[in-house]
């Protein structure tokens, strides 16, 4: 009796998460750094997720400091390939992107509490300053299938209900914004420091929300 012949596998309600590395980030960190610390100097900031650190105002892409500016030709460089590999035949041309960036710095002890970015397609995080020690500052997510691991398979990573990384300086990280996920408490002596985004796509014929 011959074997049966596998012929498809399919990545159903998949949620890939795209883990970038900016090359040569050192000097690009020490701006974000200190470019975050003025920010943070001259406004009280908002509050999102964030429990006991500090969110800037959603200006990021409107930012004209050097690193804000550096950093945002490569959020979009990496917003544009993962665009490209989720939808290999995406129009960029009949589309636009709609992007929202905020800096959060988060010091010993903050977090950030279990929270999505509903209204966008993707979301991301660029690591400028963050922990080498355990999961101090890690990204957690959550699982979004309901009752996923009723009965798993011993091993079988699709059926795990969270999914941690651990971020490095550098990284840049974009996953879709449905994902619930928080950041685990800072436990270094150091500020934690992230700059967040969104983003979602509109027919360029349409008119830009204000």
């Amino acid at each position: 009796m011959s074997e049966i012949e596998l012929t498809q596998v399919e990545p159903a309600f998949a949620s890939p998460m795209m883990l970038f590395q900016v090359p040569d980030c050192e000097v690009l960190n020490r701006q974000l750094v200190e470019e975050a610390q003025a920010m943070r100097a001259r406004s009280p900031g908002a509050t999102r997720s964030n429990r006991d650190g500090w969110h800037s105002e959603d200006d990021f892409f409107g930012r004209t400091e050097p690193g804000c500016t550096t950093l945002r030709t490569h959020v979009l460089e990496a917003v544009q390939k993962t665009t490209q590999l989720l939808s290999p035949h995406f129009d960029f041309p009949a589309n636009r992107a709609l992007c929202q960036g905020w800096i959060n710095v988060n010091p010993p002890g903050a977090f950030n509490a279990p929270h999505d970015h509903s209204g966008f397609a993707l979301s991301g995080v660029y690591y400028v300053s963050v922990s080498p020690e355990g999961l101090s500052g890690a990204i957690e997510f959550l699982d979004p299938r309901a009752n996923a691991n009723a009965y798993t398979i011993e091993g079988a990573a699709c059926f795990n209900r969270k999914f941690i990384i651990k971020p490095k300086p550098g990284n840049l990280l974009v996953f879709p914004s449905y994902l619930t996920h928080w950041v685990q408490p800072n436990g270094d002596a150091t500020d934690r420091i992230t700059v967040a985004f969104n983003v979602r796509y509109l027919n360029a014929s349409h008119p830009v929300p204000s």
